[in-house]
């Protein structure tokens, strides 16, 4: 299932049978600031992997993912940098209950031909977030009010030198 970025907010964590997300694309500030925000109200502990350390220790990490603690009531797994090998790893936790596992998957630049992509996109009960590099105007609304937050003075051509130099990223 496609959502826009911007209505990452209104997931709802429980509805989702695996709790599958797929966040892909070339803009990590705002990649960053998304999966911040969502998993921020999440109660439980936040594990960050990388791709190969999955796929290197897959038995491993199944095993850690199916053990429960007596403490946390849920577990938040990042992993970073995916990319198509991942998919054999998804199609076997698929078959694993894992109601209170949150896994967010964060890829990169994918193209339309992704396996991946393709999946997260056609699944209902995954979710496929894409993350394009921000505008000008974008990069130039953010910055007036950063510096209005913090009380900053800035003329509009430094604004826009600081928006120019910044090349679509918000980072």
């Amino acid at each position: 299932m496609i959502i826009k970025f911007f209505q990452v907010d209104q997931i709802k964590l429980k509805q989702n049978k695996n709790n599958l997300i797929l966040f892909y694309g070339k803009n990590e500030g705002l990649k960053k600031k998304t999966i911040k925000d969502l998993i921020k109200n999440e109660k439980g502990t936040i594990l960050n992997y990388e791709e190969k350390e999955v796929i290197d220790n897959q038995i491993l990490f199944i095993e850690n993912l199916l053990s429960r603690s007596l403490f946390d009531t849920k577990k938040i797994i990042i992993i970073k940098r995916v990319t198509d090998k991942i998919i054999k790893f998804i199609d076997e936790i698929k078959t694993k209950n894992l109601d209170d596992i949150l896994i967010i998957l964060d890829a990169e630049n994918l193209e339309k031909k992704s396996k991946l992509r393709s999946n997260f996109e056609k699944d209902k009960n995954y979710i496929c977030v894409a993350f394009y590099p921000d505008n000008e105007e974008t990069l130039s609304k953010l910055a007036h009010n950063f510096l209005i937050k913090k009380k900053i003075t800035l003329s509009p051509s430094n604004i826009n030198l600081i928006v120019r130099r910044c090349n679509g990223s918000r980072e």
